[in-house]
């Protein structure tokens, strides 16, 4: 992949997602590079130059994967599904509805934190970035649980009546 196809700034969010799941994989008595080398077999400066900014290096595919799956945090696969205006959500469990009484419940207290969050930053008439970014946060948290819900309605859906 060369520098010149990538716009501004991508190759340092790259890297920034990447340096994210290297953390993500740190255990008690190890480091995430520590983790990640003995997971993998690459040299602490192979995973060194993948994280950092000054290096093209970046981790294989497969390591990436394996990297995700051991941690069960799909850092870099969220982060790639963001790019084109996508979101991973978690699958069900077993394909069972499940309590659709908690989603409701979970629901109702992410569409109050959007409120509250929203109502917050509108109460002075100014909206900051802080203010902005945390609005945007409890949006996003809503429409994940909205989201859960209608994957759980849908597979109620297809087993008709």
């Amino acid at each position: 992949m060369s520098a010149a196809a990538l716009p501004d700034g991508l190759f340092t969010l790259i890297k920034s997602a990447i340096r994210e799941l290297v953390a993500a994989c740190a255990v008690p008595g190890s480091t995430g590079p520590e983790r990640v080398e003995q997971l993998t077999g690459y040299s602490r400066g192979s995973i060194s130059r993948w994280q950092g900014d000054a290096y093209r290096d970046l981790p294989p595919l497969d390591v990436v994967v394996l990297l995700e799956f051991t941690t069960q945090r799909p850092v870099v696969s969220r982060w790639l599904a963001s790019l084109s205006s996508h979101q991973l959500v978690p699958m069900a469990d077993n394909g069972d509805t499940g309590c659709l009484v908690h989603d409701l419940v979970r629901t109702s207290g992410t569409a109050a934190r959007v409120t509250g969050e929203l109502s917050a930053a509108l109460a002075d008439g100014v909206v900051t970035p802080r203010e902005a970014k945390a609005v945007k946060a409890a949006i996003g948290e809503h429409m994940e649980t909205l989201t859960s819900v209608r994957r759980k309605l849908a597979g109620v859906a297809a087993r008709g009546e």
